[in-house]
């Protein structure tokens, strides 16, 4: 039943971007930030050292029924009493030289990444598409010459009299009159 709990309260962090311990902010954060200051005293935390510092913190203090942690886009992480606009922000992104450069960097890799995901998914859809244009073009050809082979075996002489049939569509033989046989 509590693993049960656990799992729900997971859910609603995710769906509402309230937290309910600075771990599972810190989760989020980090896919955000790799670095931070403590907003009281601008000492510096990695993530590991932040972790640390969560665990021992969620484990002394839990928040309240009210109260929850959110986290901004840029990665600062807060707390609020229980409306977002009172959020108090703990701990603000670091973004020193060689972090922006980093961030720089990844992002310049990410991009040139999701370039080439894009270039390739194009050609597999142009491929897909010339496929099945040459597909279509086998299978038109083919019923063309299954039309023209029905057409040849037609029978196209009247089997009582043996005069050909003028008009193929012809239910009739013209000569004899006798039913045609299709």
């Amino acid at each position: 039943m509590e693993e049960n709990q656990q799992l729900t309260l997971e859910v609603l962090e995710l769906q509402t971007g309230h937290y309910y311990s600075l771990l599972h902010a810190l989760g989020v954060a980090m896919t955000r930030c790799v670095t931070w200051r403590y907003a009281e005293t601008q000492d510096k935390y990695n993530a590991h050292q932040l972790f640390n510092f969560a665990k021992e913190f969620d484990q002394e203090r839990a928040t309240d029924d009210r109260s929850f942690y959110m986290v901004s886009t840029e990665g600062a992480i807060g707390v609020s009493p229980g409306v977002e606009y009172l959020t108090k922000w703990m701990f603000l992104p670091d973004m020193d030289e060689a972090s922006i450069e980093k961030l720089q960097s990844d992002l310049r890799q990410l991009e040139a990444q999701s370039k080439a995901e894009e270039q390739a998914r194009m050609e597999a859809e142009e491929k897909a598409r010339k496929e099945a244009e040459e597909q279509a073009r086998k299978e038109a050809e083919l019923r063309a010459q299954e039309e023209a082979q029905a057409a040849a075996a037609m029978v196209k002489f009247c089997p009582e009299c043996g005069h050909p049939y003028k008009n193929l569509t012809s239910k009739f033989c013209e000569n004899c009159g006798t039913p045609r046989i299709f």
